[in-house]
């Protein structure tokens, strides 16, 4: 029943997964991760027993470097660039989402001050 250990990390309250299982579960050797902390891609933790780990996160992000590196040819240099572009293109989503919101709320608020508007001036020209 121990094929994946789970350690907790003393400092995070994230799961994070030892060398060995972080491998296992992006399909990578576990010199593919070095090389990956090497170049910054992953960043690892000390675990309570000595052993480095990664969190869920960098597990997900490694099979992200696997597909890139192994599947499409680029070196770790490009990927690490194409994920920097898709993080910043996430956020610049993010933030156009978040200005499409504050326009429709405006645009609900200049509706709502129209109609409000609209009855004065009917009320005033009925009393007229």
């Amino acid at each position: 029943m121990n094929k994946y250990p789970l350690v907790i990390y003393s400092d995070h309250p994230e799961v994070h997964f030892e060398h060995r299982t972080a491998a296992r579960l992006a399909r990578v050797a576990e010199q593919f991760i070095h090389q990956c902390e090497r170049e910054e891609l992953v960043t690892s933790r000390i675990m309570l027993h000595g052993k480095k780990s990664l969190c869920i996160a960098d597990v997900c992000k490694l099979k992200q470097i696997r597909h890139l590196h192994e599947d499409m040819g680029l070196d770790l240099e490009a990927v690490d660039f194409v994920l920097r572009y898709r993080n910043q293109i996430q956020t610049m989503q993010r933030r156009l989402d978040e200005m499409e919101q504050r326009m429709r709320q405006k645009e609900q608020e200049h509706l709502n001050e129209i109609l409000a508007l609209r009855r004065r001036l009917a009320q005033q020209s009925e009393w007229d």
